[in-house]
C-alpha cells in the first residue's frame, strides 16, 4: 500500500546501506557509485526509455474502456461460454483483451461487472473473482510470445531478444495448469457450502451502447500486428507505433460509442 515514490528509495537505501554505497556524491570515493546518483540516473533513464509507452499503453487502454471496446469484448467471451463455464469465460475475457495491449487496470475494471454477473448465475463463490482476473492478465498472457504488454518489452535490449522470445509451450503449460487448479479450487469451496454472496453497492449491467465484436477486436489485432511488423527495423520503438495505431483505430471505429 506504500508509494512507489516512498517504497523503491527506501530499498535502494537499504541496498546501499548493507553493500558499503556511499549515499551522497561528496562521500563516494573517486570514480565509486554513491545512492543517489546511482538510484537517479537509473530512474530518470528508465523514464526517459519507457514514457511514450506508458503514456500510449495508458491511453489506449482508456479509449478501449471508455468507447465500450473492452465491454464487448468481455461480454461476448462471457456470452458464449456462459455461467456453466464462469471462471473460465472470466479468465479468457481477460486474456484476449490483455494480449490485445490493454493495460491490465483497464482489463480488471472492465471485465469485473460481468464477471460478478457470471459468478452470481453459477453462484461461486466471489472471492475467486480477483483469482481470475490476475490470472487471465498477469501470467501467460502478460509476458506470453509477441505479447505487447510492457512486461515483454522491456527485456528486449538488455537481452538482444525480440517479442517473440517467450516460449509459447510455456504460455500454453501455465494457462492450462493454471486453470486446471482455479478449476480445482472452485470445487473443493463449493463442497464446503461457500456460495456467491451479493453486496451493496454491486455494478449494476454492463453498458448497452456497445461497439460490435468485430470494432472492438480490430483495434487490438492491429496493436499485435504493427508491433510484430515493425520490431525489426524499429526494435522497442515499433510498440510507440503500435499503441499509436491501436488508438487511432478505436478512435476511428468505436466513434459513436465514445464517451
Amino acid at each position: 500500500g506504500w508509494s512507489l515514490f516512498v517504497a523503491t528509495p527506501l530499498c535502494a537505501l537499504l541496498v546501499a546501506a548493507t553493500s558499503g554505497i556511499a549515499l551522497l556524491p561528496p562521500l563516494a570515493a573517486a570514480d565509486a557509485p554513491n545512492l543517489v546518483g546511482a538510484y537517479m540516473s537509473g530512474f530518470t533513464g528508465f523514464v526517459a526509455n519507457w514514457f511514450f509507452m506508458f503514456l500510449l499503453g495508458s491511453i489506449f487502454g482508456q479509449l478501449m474502456e471508455d468507447s465500450g471496446a473492452a465491454d464487448a469484448i468481455a461480454a461476448a467471451v462471457m456470452r458464449r461460454l456462459g455461467a456453466s463455464h464462469a471462471a473460465l469465460a472470466v479468465v479468457l475475457a481477460c486474456a484476449i483483451l490483455t494480449y490485445g495491449g490493454v493495460s491490465l487496470f483497464v482489463v480488471a475494471f472492465s471485465v469485473y461487472p460481468a464477471a460478478l454477473a457470471l459468478f452470481r448465475a453459477a453462484d461461486l463463490p466471489r472471492r475467486f473473482i480477483p483469482a481470475a482476473l490476475a490470472f487471465g492478465s498477469v501470467t501467460f498472457t502478460m509476458t506470453s510470445a509477441g505479447s505487447p504488454e510492457i512486461q515483454n518489452w522491456i527485456p528486449i535490449p538488455y537481452l538482444g531478444t525480440t517479442p517473440w522470445a517467450a516460449s509459447l509451450v510455456t504460455a500454453i503449460v501455465m494457462a492450462v495448469s493454471g486453470q486446471l487448479w482455479l478449476g480445482w479450487m472452485l470445487k473443493r469451496a463449493k463442497a464446503r457450502g461457500e456460495r456467491f454472496e451479493a453486496r451493496e453497492g454491486d455494478p449494476g449491467e454492463l453498458r448497452s451502447d456497445l461497439p460490435p465484436l468485430w470494432a472492438a477486436l480490430l483495434p487490438t489485432l492491429v496493436v499485435l500486428g504493427v508491433s510484430f511488423a515493425l520490431h525489426g527495423p524499429l526494435g522497442v520503438s515499433a510498440l510507440i507505433v503500435a499503441l499509436l495505431a491501436g488508438c487511432g483505430a478505436v478512435a476511428l471505429l468505436c466513434l459513436r460509442t465514445l464517451r
